[in-house]
């Protein structure tokens, strides 16, 4: 594809949007409590909340999935999730899209996470150690001033009905986008940013800085 034939797709997807100036910064909601979880062991063994309490208030690491662990399923997106360690050269945004592009579950291709609920985004927080920046599917063009998830429809940072999680400092250095920056190449990363051993928030960062995670999704559409 040449540059031209990426800008015409881009400006097509775009279509009827705004551009806003900015990204705005913005919290995500609390994660489910504790009890949530006590309910699901009750719905499975009554009798077992306690335990299921009991492994929640002990912190992520009574029950996060690992770097490597079997993937996850989250039934509020109908998707497993996967937490992998990179494997590219550089460990940046480009090459874990590929890496995520590459895996496979089920039959189904892998493709860097999409968390575009509340209800994903709390399930990634109870599920998986996120205790280490982690790279997602999101990424901010910058000549156009949008947000893009994986293969899906760019939006803008401003949309209400968008679900956001951004950290308070929701980029990292201080010029993520070299001026009059336009093209295929034009964009940054977004990845999870540890606030705590229990929680992440995401946070913008030029396309080729290095983490050492990627969140992987495959839609499977069933568990």
């Amino acid at each position: 594809m040449t540059g031209k034939d990426w800008e015409n797709g881009m400006r097509e997807k775009l279509r009827g949007q705004q551009i806003p100036a900015a990204l705005p910064v913005l919290r995500a909601r609390a994660p489910r409590p504790c009890a949530g979880l006590a309910r699901r062991f009750a719905s499975v063994i009554p009798g077992l909340a306690a335990l299921g309490m009991a492994l929640c208030l002990a912190g992520p690491g009574a029950l996060a999935a690992g770097v490597g662990d079997p993937p996850v399923y989250n039934p509020a997106s109908k998707s497993y999730f996967q937490l992998l360690k990179t494997t590219g050269r550089h460990g940046n945004w480009p090459e874990s899209l590929e890496q995520a592009r590459a895996q496979n579950y089920r039959g189904v291709p892998g493709r860097l996470a999409v968390i575009d609920t509340p209800e994903t985004h709390e399930f990634v927080m109870r599920n998986f150690d996120v205790s280490h920046p982690t790279w997602i599917g999101l990424r901010y063009w910058c000549e156009f001033r949008l947000l893009e998830w994986v293969g899906l429809r760019p939006f803008s940072p401003g949309d209400p009905d968008t679900f956001r999680a951004w950290h308070p400092q929701w980029q990292r250095g201080h010029q993520l986008c070299p001026p009059n920056a336009t093209g295929p190449g034009a964009f940054v990363g977004v990845y999870y940013q540890p606030t705590s051993n229990q929680m992440a928030l995401w946070q913008a960062v030029a396309k080729g800085k290095g983490f050492g995670r990627l969140l992987v999704e495959y839609p499977t559409g069933e568990e």
